[in-house]
């Protein structure tokens, strides 16, 4: 098994036609993996679309990529194996912003992809999707609750799973390309392509159809990368 499955549950490889056994008597409200993440829970495109899309400030202003970052939003900035991408940022409490009083999400039907994810850990193969189940050190605290199958397609709650599939192939190819090019080319040079990787998938805002538009990015990305390295 590749090194990106070392953190599998049962060793098994699926697919999201596949039912695995990620259920988890409905979490019951144990949220525990709402809290203490730190700044591991990354935001993707996809997740800053489907936020500014649905979401609206004080006022019925939409959400845009610089209110989500901003001292008072729910997102922040980190540094994510050298590469800058936001995360959600955790309260002073360590809980997920947010949480309700019930343990619940109130934001679950527009969740982030990580949060929709979980139990579940995702790989890549030959540009496809390969998802496995967490296991005990990483997966769902409740170690004693039975775990019950889902089928992974119902469990992500994605309409469109091929397309968003084929966008999360292309997304991490993208920061794993920029990531490695981190020796290839000076400082300054490396602080331009992060910068322009924040400016073209994050700032700038997206068409209603998100992946047509994601796509049009990755042409004028790779362009970028041809004028700069």
């Amino acid at each position: 098994m590749s090194n990106q499955y070392e953190w599998s549950y049962d060793n098994k490889k699926y697919t999201h036609d596949d039912t695995a056994p990620i259920g988890c008597d409905d979490c019951a409200s144990c949220s525990s993996c709402c809290k203490k993440m730190g700044d591991t829970i990354l935001q993707d495109p996809y997740d800053l679309w489907n936020f500014c899309s649905n979401m609206k400030v004080s006022g019925g202003m939409a959400v845009t990529f610089d209110i989500l970052v901003s001292e008072d939003g729910p997102w922040e900035l980190s540094y994510q194996d050298g590469v800058i991408l936001p995360n959600i940022k955790m309260v002073e409490d360590g809980r997920c912003p947010f949480l309700n009083e019930k343990g619940r999400c109130y934001i679950h039907p527009i969740r982030s992809g990580l949060c929709r994810l979980f139990p579940l850990g995702r790989g890549f193969e030959d540009g496809k999707v390969i998802y496995y189940v967490l296991n005990d050190e990483l997966g769902c605290e409740k170690k004693d609750n039975p775990r019950t199958p889902v089928n992974i397609k119902e469990w992500l709650g994605i309409k469109d799973i091929d397309r968003y599939e084929e966008f999360q192939s292309k997304w991490y190819k993208i920061r794993d390309d920029l990531r490695n090019r981190h020796d290839l080319c000076d400082e300054k040079t490396f602080k331009d392509l992060q910068m322009r990787l924040l400016e073209l998938f994050y700032q700038k805002p997206y068409d209603k159809d998100f992946f047509w538009d994601f796509d049009k990015r990755v042409k004028e990305w790779e362009d970028s990368l041809r004028n700069i390295v």
